[in-house]
């Protein structure tokens, strides 16, 4: 081989992709955040772009870091905001986190782009890894290829990794989500549409976010309730998975009665909670926030 010939071989690249992470102005996590970006940092093998959507009152109290491009936004949705961060993303892949979650181990990013090329899908979703008696994920110890049926209890936002042409064909609805009445499944019903849409995805395994422990407080359990089942009814409904919604109301009912008969007060209120939202969420009109609410 001649040494023109060794100059003009290719060489791999590097790949790339940007960081969604969207926070709160006085949310409590600033310090987990710093770990956040820490973390990403550390990312070996490719190159991350990190965009940090911050929603506050006034967008001259934003943060600066080293490094990550704040755009400010005088809303509250996830949603929303996770829209907007990834209209600025200039590389081929996203991941999108929260501002208290990142990957597990300094190939994690890299290690996902490279399934997703390696087996021509579009997205991926990921195990959860936290401590404590509240999970906020149950995990799965082999893969899972997305369908319409399973799918369900195995997508949500935080870890999820896409292609950007596939995310800015679909994007988050901006009426779910945290910061709107109906506060959950926002991930569910991106991951049906992508589906619906003709994009393969997967839940992986050994792709994992770190996710610190839950709080065990009755009263944000009773709040999780109320939010989490309006937006699960609305979506199951919306996507017509009415099996599987009627499943839903059937368990939360049952447990209601369960916990009843056990003298269990703050299950009993949380299966109340929870059937009573299920029946309503496809019922009270969705809409998207305007303003941060203001801390009492």
């Amino acid at each position: 081989m001649t040494a023109d010939a060794q100059t003009s071989a290719p060489t791999p690249t590097t790949p790339s992709i940007t960081i969604i992470i969207c926070t709160v102005e006085n949310s409590g996590r600033e310090e987990r955040l710093r770990t956040v970006l820490d973390h990403l940092r550390e990312q070996l093998h490719v190159t991350v772009e990190i965009i940090l959507v911050w929603q506050g009152w006034d967008v001259a109290n934003a943060p600066s870091f080293p490094g990550v491009r704040v755009l400010p936004l005088t809303i509250w949705s996830s949603s929303l905001a996770r829209n907007k961060g990834a209209e600025l993303a200039s590389h081929p892949f996203l991941c999108f986190l929260d501002d208290d979650t990142y990957p597990v181990g300094d190939t994690a990013l890299h290690d996902a782009i490279a399934l997703l090329e390696r087996d021509k899908l579009d997205f991926l979703a990921c195990n959860i890894r936290s401590e404590g008696a509240v999970q906020a994920a149950d995990p799965i110890a082999a893969d899972i290829d997305f369908s319409p049926k399973t799918i369900i209890g195995n997508m949500w936002e935080p870890g999820v990794t896409i292609r950007t042409d596939a995310f800015r064909a679909t994007g988050f609805d901006p009426t779910l989500g945290i910061g709107c009445i109906h506060g959950s499944s926002e991930g569910l019903d991106f991951g049906l549409r992508l589906l619906a849409a003709g994009y393969r995805g997967r839940r992986v395994a050994g792709l994992l976010v770190d996710h610190p422990p839950l709080p065990a407080n009755d009263t944000i359990k009773l709040d999780r309730s109320f939010f989490y089942a309006l937006g699960n009814g609305a979506v199951l409904v919306q996507h017509k998975l009415y099996s599987t919604y009627a499943w839903q109301l059937t368990k939360s009912i049952g447990r209601f009665f369960v916990s009843l008969l056990k003298g269990d007060a703050t299950r009993t209120r949380a299966a109340a909670i929870r059937s009573f939202c299920l029946v309503l969420g496809p019922i009270v009109p969705r809409g998207t926030p305007l303003i941060v609410p203001r801390r009492k």
